[in-house]
């Protein structure tokens, strides 16, 4: 198909208009892609999914078995956890970290009790 130019002004603007548009969405597509990531990552971590558990992989004989990681901190609205490693969830991401500070102990039996129901 060749490339055709409007001389239209009302063509012109359309074909504008539908370029804006077409932009707007690339962009709102990309950002309910990334929130929708960002939950995903949010649930695998807070029920300790592993990649592998995702895609439907077992585990191999010889891989080493990762420890389960104690929780350091709590959102209080939610009840979600992040254990301080990785990217900071959106709930604790630019805020005062301590506010959100889960007694050492307590991040420690959470993490037992994991391991204990599982096996």
């Amino acid at each position: 198909m060749t490339d055709m130019t409007y001389k239209s002004p009302q063509i012109v603007e359309l074909m504008a208009r539908r370029s804006a548009l077409e932009n707007q969405l690339a962009e709102a597509r990309e950002k309910e892609t990334r929130l929708a990531l960002i939950e995903i990552v949010q649930k695998m971590r807070e029920y300790g999914i592993t990649v592998n558990e995702l895609l439907g992989r077992k585990p191999s004989a010889n891989a080493p078995q990762s420890a389960k990681i104690a929780t350091a901190y709590r959102d209080p609205v939610t009840g979600a956890t992040w254990s301080g490693r990785g990217r900071a969830p959106g709930w604790i991401a630019g805020k005062n970290r301590e506010e959100f500070r889960v007694p050492v102990e307590e991040g420690h039996r959470a993490a037992r009790s994991v391991q204990r129901s599982l096996f």
